[in-house]
């Protein structure tokens, strides 16, 4: 457990897996390689001084192809912050980084499972998702942020 935070629970809040058609399954077995990975943070306060962080996970296919598999998991996590006076720039990372961090193999896992028990059985993630890695080239790049 963190001293700057404590996780009061987290949940599956959305998932949502298609294979429109047969055509779209052959097509998408060709073109996997070519999805992206679009991951997005958000978070609002909630009551008693907890916060909800939405980590959201999506493959997304290249806009020119007609046949797609669309593939979205969000993972709501439950958390209280501990430490009082906690700077922005500490909550900023915890948010952004540390806890997304903690839930990266479990949203990986979860779709990785959902591909291969749809049919897709040599899907794997082109690389592992580490979000602190992502949080320190985001604040390499932009200084400001």
């Amino acid at each position: 457990m963190s001293e700057k935070y404590q996780i009061i629970m987290d949940f599956i809040k959305d998932l949502s897996f298609e294979i429109p058609n047969t055509d779209a399954y052959i097509s998408s077995i060709q073109d996997l390689d070519k999805y992206e990975t679009k991951i997005d943070i958000k978070n609002k306060l909630l009551k008693n001084e907890l916060y909800e962080l939405n980590l959201k996970i999506q493959l997304q296919s290249p806009q020119h192809l007609s046949n797609r598999v669309h593939a979205e998991l969000c993972i709501a996590i439950i958390f209280k912050i501990l430490k009082e006076n906690t700077d922005e720039t500490e909550i900023k990372k915890m948010l952004l980084a540390d806890i997304p961090n903690l839930y990266s193999k479990k949203i990986t896992d979860i779709m990785t499972n959902l591909f291969q028990q749809s049919g897709f059985k040599e899907f794997k993630f082109k690389k592992n998702l580490d979000f602190i890695e992502f949080y320190e080239n985001q604040k390499n790049t932009n200084p400001s942020n």
